[in-house]
């Protein structure tokens, strides 16, 4: 058998699927880096994501494979032999469904290593996860053998390949719409989600009976010789689709409160990020505690400093609505870095100072939004001391009047433009004196 399975690897298009798949999910990995390479959650996702355009490239390949006997006109040769016609596939099925798996779970490897270096957060499904998208890329390539054996015209490889990347393309093309359990189960993607969400394991599950269903019927169909076989050929890949469509969970979504659980600073339980953020706690520490001590005469001032738990995609707006005005709850964007994620101190030192001022939810207009930020921007440079020179006049104007009021009077002003930038109020107009919010 290693004797055949070498033959067939040598004499197959095998080695070009496995560098042509490694490099394209590599490059497409890669330009995705940033949003998975701290957290294993994302990394599923991401490596599911680029089924839209590896699996497309695996059928071709398959079916230009599966159809080479009839192309040369040796079918007939190849059925006088002794040899079952099954165990004559066999290599074939062997060989290029395990150069599509080993293909993407070499680059899944890598990015593996780079997420362990950096996620300090396991909620332990991601491998379920991965398995799925592995079985998928094992379902693809069967089916792509079993259509090149009824199909072996040159035109059926390409012809697969587009019809497969159209339909991947538009079934994720929602425009609003809500989801539906029969689409995501077909999909090799997984459902959109982010760091505080999961999809459940059940999910998981009713996409791996679809692919295994799918794979089944590629194997019979490259071992049907009659009409009646090739129909009945499809009824795994009928049956899967039904049972998974029934398992799947009608809210596949769902919160990850392990994922959200509050990790502080320590010693100073002001400062807190979340466990699955966790790791760059150490980069909020410093801005935050500036921002603490720059409002601590600041009449009205925030107390403490955290991560803020809601998600903008699933979740409807901030739980306290803006009424907490002790605590200031930041979305912190992360960036790859050597070493690691990192947050940038100067980035974050200015978002922690904006969320700490106004609320952005509070503000529809394009006016609102820009009068909102200048007074945060004059309010962070009196406060703070940050550099001027890229205030606008308006908040360049804001800022030049706190710096002319009396200390007392000017962090009492700064208390009341704060309070009203959280509560939906005029934040510009009470740092230039004009109004007290509202």
């Amino acid at each position: 058998m290693f004797r055949m399975l070498r033959l067939e690897a040598k004499r197959s298009i095998a080695l070009l699927l496995f560098l042509v798949v490694a490099a394209l999910t590599r490059v497409f990995l890669w330009m995705d880096v940033q949003q998975w390479a701290a957290s294993w959650t994302p990394l599923v996702h991401s490596m599911r994501g680029t089924a839209w355009i590896v699996l497309p490239v695996v059928l071709a390949a398959a079916i230009w494979h599966g159809g080479r006997e009839r192309r040369a006109e040796v079918s007939e040769l190849f059925a006088a032999t002794p040899r079952p016609h099954r165990v004559r596939l066999l290599p074939a099925f062997l060989v290029f469904a395990g150069t599509a798996v080993l293909a993407v779970a070499a680059v899944v490897g890598w990015a593996a290593v780079v997420v362990a270096g950096n996620a300090t957060f396991d909620g332990g499904e991601w491998p379920l996860g991965l398995a799925v998208g592995l079985l998928a890329a094992v379902a693809v390539t069967l089916v792509g053998l079993g259509v090149g054996r009824v199909a072996p015209a040159p035109v059926a490889a390409p012809l697969g390949a587009v019809l497969l990347f159209l339909a991947l393309t538009f079934a994720q093309v929602r425009d609003g719409r809500p989801a539906n359990r029969l689409v995501d189960t077909v999909l090799p993607m997984l459902p959109v989600t982010d760091d505080f969400h999961r999809v459940l394991p059940a999910f998981s599950v009713a996409q791996g009976v679809w692919f295994a269903g799918l794979g089944a019927t590629g194997v019979l169909l490259a071992v049907a010789v009659t009409s009646r076989a090739r129909a009945l050929a499809l009824a795994p890949a009928v049956a899967g689709v039904a049972l998974g469509a029934v398992l799947a969970p009608s809210g596949a979504i769902v919160p990850a409160p392990a994922a959200t659980a509050l990790v502080c600073a320590p010693g100073d339980d002001r400062i807190c990020v979340t466990q699955v953020h966790s790791r760059a706690l150490q980069d909020l520490i410093a801005p935050a505690r500036k921002v603490l001590e720059a409002f601590a005469e600041v009449p009205g001032g925030p107390k403490r400093v955290q991560e803020d738990q809601v998600s903008w995609m699933f979740d409807d707006g901030r739980p306290t609505a803006g009424a907490d005005l002790d605590t200031v709850r930041v979305a912190l964007p992360y960036r790859t870095r050597e070493g690691g994620i990192r947050w940038e101190p100067d980035a974050v030192l200015s978002i922690v100072a904006q969320e700490a001022t106004v609320d952005p939810g509070c503000f529809d207009g394009q006016e609102e939004q820009r009068r909102a930020f200048d007074a945060s921007g004059a309010i962070t440079a009196a406060l703070l001391d940050t550099p001027t020179d890229k205030l606008s006049p308006a908040a360049r104007q804001a800022y030049d009047t706190l710096r002319a009021l009396p200390i007392e009077e000017r962090r009492r002003r700064i208390g009341d433009g704060r309070r009203a930038g959280l509560t939906c109020g005029d934040p510009l107009a009470v740092v230039m004196g004009r109004e007290a919010g509202r």
